[in-house]
């Protein structure tokens, strides 16, 4: 892991530049529906991003609702990479502490006390480049599945306090989910994939300023439909208007 993470450092130097401005967004500010033939929507995430997680059932539901109607599509945002990928202690376990009951009470995602326990292990970086290589690899292998194990991930970092750089986190989530978990090993970190999640690291960054972020693509362009947590009702009121 951390020979590839060396490999990788300078390409990873230059995507966090352009990346520093992307935060977690809170509450959404939903904007206006173009109607168009032919549209995709476009989920910009962070695996680290806590709002991502208390949304994670909101777009897990419209995906499984709209699914057959309209093309969707997950993107990777990268947050925290790099030199501004936090560690552990004491400072950020407080910060996780003091913002994250605010975005539990909103979304009613619970945020487990290993959460805040992980946050204090200085030997813990929280990077978004594993777990985003990971949904980068499903993808692939399974995409059928991609929603379910972004959902799965964002659980048990910010639930059950897993940590999202080891092996045995994804592997207990794609034998879940029963995607083969010899042919995700194969896929995870290699230099191929790593390259691929950057790669879209620097898209999302071109198309959201924060994290979550929902799109609507259409033939003549793309346009916001929420930056934030979004209410579930009110998007679906919205995706039944396109």
């Amino acid at each position: 892991m951390s020979l590839m993470w060396n490999k990788f450092k300078e390409v990873l130097v230059v995507t966090v530049l352009s990346a520093t401005a992307l935060s977690c967004i809170g509450q959404s500010d939903n904007s206006r529906v173009i109607k168009r033939e032919k549209m995709k929507v476009i989920y910009i995430m962070d695996p680290q991003c806590g709002w991502c997680y208390g949304n994670s059932s909101n777009i897990k539901s419209l995906y499984q609702e709209y699914g057959d109607k309209l093309e969707f599509e997950l993107l990777v945002g990268g947050m925290w990479l790099g030199p501004n990928a936090p560690k552990g202690g004491e400072g950020l376990s407080g910060f996780l502490q003091t913002h994250a009951p605010r975005m539990s009470q909103t979304t009613g995602a619970q945020v487990g006390q290993a959460y805040y326990d992980l946050a204090k292990d200085p030997s813990y970086t929280f990077s978004s480049l594993e777990p985003s290589a990971a949904i980068v690899a499903v993808r692939q292998i399974a995409p059928d599945k991609l929603f379910e194990f972004v959902g799965l991930v964002q659980k048990a970092l910010i639930l059950d306090g897993k940590r999202l750089d080891k092996q045995e986190t994804y592997q207990q989530i794609v034998e879940q989910l029963s995607i083969d978990y010899s042919t995700f090993q194969k896929v995870w970190m290699t230099e191929s994939n790593v390259q691929e999640t950057i790669q879209e690291f620097k898209r999302a960054g071109s198309m959201a300023s924060g994290f979550p972020t929902l799109l609507v693509e259409t033939a003549v362009g793309t346009h916001p439909l929420a930056a934030g947590y979004f209410d579930l009702n009110q998007m679906k009121s919205k995706l039944d208007s396109l």
